[in-house]
């Protein structure tokens, strides 16, 4: 149980806590809402049997977002709206270790921003491309040999494959019976999955700041004006390839399902698509090499197939990672959800081309 008081003081702010309130969402670290001297925070305690180094994860928060905060003044922006700001401990930290020996974070709560929910119109869509884009653009002059790897090899599909046979072949909770079908999905697209790779090993491609979970859910809104304003839960931002992020965010925002939907109708609104690839490029559309540019429909198709290899491979594993779920055999659902955005975006791949060619001739 947080001593939330004590904990508090030990932070590099002031004033009495007039209220605390548990913040629902997310599924890894515990957090709440302070009201601290009339100002709200965020304080999260961290999962760190998820993050194993918290102490990196946060070196790497404080870099990116003081940087940040630099970029955004210059462009004559308010940093305190468009980027996460986190706060010291009082003896200097950037993370505090309780008695416990959980770790304790905080972090001014941007009070006029809202999660973003499933993006339904063109224009909600391009807010998701456009922001992610923003944040690549941002950073890209960011000296990327400072951060570390807060989560080896997350989307290393040769360690993702891995993972996935070493379930097969262990089949511990006995449901290899259940999913043939899916095993041989994976199986049939697996020597497909080492482009984007191949093409960084060859200099094709670059590593960037990437954030690394860029679904929509991560992305704060304005309800008011509907412009996305910044992207959060930062954990995940290390060294990275730019057009995987993308490809997530259009997994999951472009789809016309939520993946933890039974329908089986799962599939790419290519309109939607679009919308994210046109906000995307209005802000990388220069900055992209003609690799990423070429594998960027890719991506998309990757990284669901990504996504619907973990769902399968933690329910092979009886379900350890993937808890958050609320129905029996949630996991098999969402990757079979997943696998058939993979065929229909397989399916649609010739208009993506043809979507992503008109994009690149206006940027």
């Amino acid at each position: 149980m947080i001593q939330f008081e004590e904990i508090v003081r030990k932070f590099q702010i002031e004033g009495e806590i007039t209220e605390v309130k548990s913040l629902g969402h997310g599924t890894v670290n515990h957090t709440y809402e302070v009201v601290c001297g009339g100002v709200y925070y965020v304080l999260q305690e961290m999962n760190h049997f998820v993050f194993k180094h918290p102490t990196e994860v946060m070196n790497n928060l404080f870099l990116v977002t003081e940087y940040l905060r630099g970029i955004i003044e210059t462009e004559g922006r308010n940093p305190d709206l468009e980027t996460l700001t986190f706060i010291r401990t009082k003896e200097g930290n950037q993370l505090l270790q309780t008695e416990t020996g959980s770790y304790v974070r905080l972090y001014r709560m941007i009070c006029c921003g809202e999660e973003m929910k499933k993006p339904d119109t063109a224009a909600s869509s391009r807010e998701v491309g456009k922001i992610i884009g923003q944040f690549h653009r941002r950073l890209c002059d960011f000296p990327i040999r400072q951060l570390s790897y807060a989560v080896p090899k997350l989307h290393d599909m040769k360690h993702v494959m891995s993972a996935f046979l070493d379930a097969v072949r262990e089949d511990i909770c006995f449901r290899t019976s259940d999913c043939q079908e899916q095993i041989q999905f994976v199986l049939e697209r697996s020597k497909q999955i080492s482009l984007i790779r191949d093409a960084v090993h060859a200099g094709e491609i670059p590593l960037r700041v990437t954030h690394n979970d860029t679904h929509y859910r991560n992305i704060l809104y304005d309800r008011d004006s509907e412009k996305a304003i910044c992207l959060i839960d930062l954990d995940t931002v290390m060294p990275g390839v730019s057009i995987l992020d993308f490809g997530d965010s259009a997994r999951a925002g472009a789809a016309v399902y939520d993946e933890d939907e039974k329908s089986g109708d799962i599939e790419l609104d290519l309109k939607l698509y679009q919308s994210c690839l046109q906000g995307y490029a209005d802000e990388m559309g220069r900055i992209l090499t003609d690799k990423e540019r070429d594998l960027i429909g890719y991506a998309v198709w990757l990284m669901t197939l990504e996504r619907g290899i973990r769902y399968l491979t933690d329910y092979l594993n009886g379900d350890r990672y993937l808890t958050d779920f609320s129905y029996e055999r949630q996991n098999l659902y969402r990757a079979v959800n997943q696998f058939f955005l993979v065929l229909d975006i397989e399916e649609k791949k010739a208009q993506m081309d043809e979507i992503a060619a008109r994009v690149w001739r206006g940027t």
